[in-house]
Protein backbone atom coordinates (compact mmCIF):
# COMPACT_ATOMS: atom_id res chain seq x y z
CA UNK A 1 0.00 0.00 0.00
CA UNK A 2 2.85 2.23 0.08
CA UNK A 3 2.91 3.22 -3.59
CA UNK A 4 -0.78 4.41 -3.16
CA UNK A 5 0.95 7.28 -0.89
CA UNK A 6 4.21 7.60 -3.09
CA UNK A 7 2.32 8.23 -6.28
CA UNK A 8 1.12 11.38 -5.04
CA UNK A 9 4.13 12.65 -3.47
CA UNK A 10 6.03 11.83 -7.38
CA UNK A 11 2.64 13.98 -8.60
CA UNK A 12 3.31 17.21 -6.53
CA UNK A 13 7.22 17.04 -6.24
CA UNK A 14 7.73 16.40 -9.79
CA UNK A 15 5.15 19.31 -10.76
CA UNK A 16 6.19 21.62 -8.18
CA UNK A 17 10.17 21.45 -9.63
CA UNK A 18 9.06 21.38 -13.17
CA UNK A 19 7.36 24.62 -12.90
CA UNK A 20 9.42 26.35 -10.43
CA UNK A 21 12.36 25.71 -12.29
CA UNK A 22 11.55 26.31 -15.34
CA UNK A 23 9.79 29.53 -15.17
CA UNK A 24 12.78 30.55 -12.69
CA UNK A 25 15.07 30.07 -15.28
CA UNK A 26 12.87 31.42 -18.62
CA UNK A 27 11.68 34.36 -17.00
CA UNK A 28 14.48 36.96 -17.12
CA UNK A 29 12.59 39.50 -14.63
CA UNK A 30 12.73 38.85 -10.80
CA UNK A 31 8.69 40.94 -11.08
CA UNK A 32 7.72 37.51 -13.44
CA UNK A 33 9.54 34.97 -11.55
CA UNK A 34 7.39 36.25 -8.29
CA UNK A 35 4.34 36.60 -10.94
CA UNK A 36 4.50 32.93 -11.46
CA UNK A 37 5.63 32.04 -7.91
CA UNK A 38 1.86 33.38 -6.28
CA UNK A 39 0.33 32.19 -8.74
CA UNK A 40 1.63 28.84 -8.07
CA UNK A 41 1.44 29.56 -3.99
CA UNK A 42 -2.42 31.04 -4.33
CA UNK A 43 -3.56 28.10 -6.31
CA UNK A 44 -2.00 25.44 -3.79
CA UNK A 45 -2.97 27.97 -0.64
CA UNK A 46 -7.25 27.73 -2.44
CA UNK A 47 -6.29 23.64 -2.89
CA UNK A 48 -5.36 23.17 0.94
CA UNK A 49 -8.30 25.10 2.49
CA UNK A 50 -11.07 23.70 0.70
CA UNK A 51 -9.54 20.31 0.99
CA UNK A 52 -9.09 20.45 4.59
CA UNK A 53 -12.68 21.83 5.00
CA UNK A 54 -14.04 19.04 3.22
CA UNK A 55 -11.64 16.89 5.42
CA UNK A 56 -13.48 17.99 8.76
CA UNK A 57 -16.96 18.26 7.38
CA UNK A 58 -16.92 22.25 7.95
CA UNK A 59 -17.07 23.87 4.31
CA UNK A 60 -20.49 25.31 3.53
CA UNK A 61 -21.63 26.56 -0.48
CA UNK A 62 -20.73 29.94 0.25
CA UNK A 63 -16.99 28.80 1.40
CA UNK A 64 -17.10 26.23 -1.89
CA UNK A 65 -17.90 29.00 -4.59
CA UNK A 66 -15.27 31.83 -2.90
CA UNK A 67 -12.68 28.51 -3.28
CA UNK A 68 -13.74 28.34 -6.95
CA UNK A 69 -13.52 31.49 -7.91
CA UNK A 70 -10.41 32.06 -6.31
CA UNK A 71 -9.17 29.21 -8.07
CA UNK A 72 -10.33 30.08 -11.46
CA UNK A 73 -8.88 33.74 -11.37
CA UNK A 74 -5.40 31.83 -10.33
CA UNK A 75 -5.72 29.70 -13.39
CA UNK A 76 -6.55 32.53 -15.47
CA UNK A 77 -3.71 35.27 -14.50
CA UNK A 78 -1.39 31.94 -14.65
CA UNK A 79 -2.84 31.50 -18.32
CA UNK A 80 -2.15 35.01 -18.96
CA UNK A 81 1.33 35.24 -17.58
CA UNK A 82 1.74 32.07 -19.50
CA UNK A 83 1.04 33.50 -22.80
CA UNK A 84 2.89 36.75 -22.18
CA UNK A 85 6.07 35.70 -21.36
CA UNK A 86 9.09 34.96 -23.63
CA UNK A 87 8.39 31.49 -24.16
CA UNK A 88 9.26 28.93 -26.16
CA UNK A 89 5.78 27.11 -28.12
CA UNK A 90 6.16 23.71 -25.96
CA UNK A 91 6.83 25.49 -22.66
CA UNK A 92 3.66 27.52 -22.91
CA UNK A 93 1.90 24.08 -22.90
CA UNK A 94 4.62 22.75 -20.18
CA UNK A 95 4.08 24.88 -17.18
CA UNK A 96 0.28 25.26 -17.32
CA UNK A 97 0.17 21.43 -17.46
CA UNK A 98 3.09 21.33 -14.57
CA UNK A 99 0.66 23.65 -12.42
CA UNK A 100 -2.35 21.36 -12.22
CA UNK A 101 -0.46 18.29 -11.70
CA UNK A 102 1.23 19.92 -8.85
CA UNK A 103 -2.20 21.13 -7.93
CA UNK A 104 -3.44 17.23 -8.47
CA UNK A 105 -0.48 15.89 -6.74
CA UNK A 106 -1.36 18.10 -3.37
CA UNK A 107 -5.04 17.38 -3.72
CA UNK A 108 -4.46 13.24 -3.93
CA UNK A 109 -1.74 14.00 -0.41
CA UNK A 110 -4.61 15.44 1.09
CA UNK A 111 -7.58 13.30 1.16
CA UNK A 112 -7.77 10.92 4.12
CA UNK A 113 -6.70 6.94 3.32
CA UNK A 114 -8.75 3.80 3.67
CA UNK A 115 -7.89 3.68 7.10
CA UNK A 116 -7.88 7.04 8.50
CA UNK A 117 -11.94 8.74 9.20
CA UNK A 118 -13.31 11.70 8.13
CA UNK A 119 -12.99 14.60 10.88
CA UNK A 120 -9.65 13.87 12.65
CA UNK A 121 -6.68 16.28 12.20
Amino acid sequence: MKTTRLLPWILFLSGILTYSIGLWRACPLLSGKGYFLGALMTGMFVTYAYQRAVNLNQNDERFASVCQMVALITAGLLLVGVWNAPLAPFEIGLYPAAYFVCLAGQVLLLRPGPNEQKGES
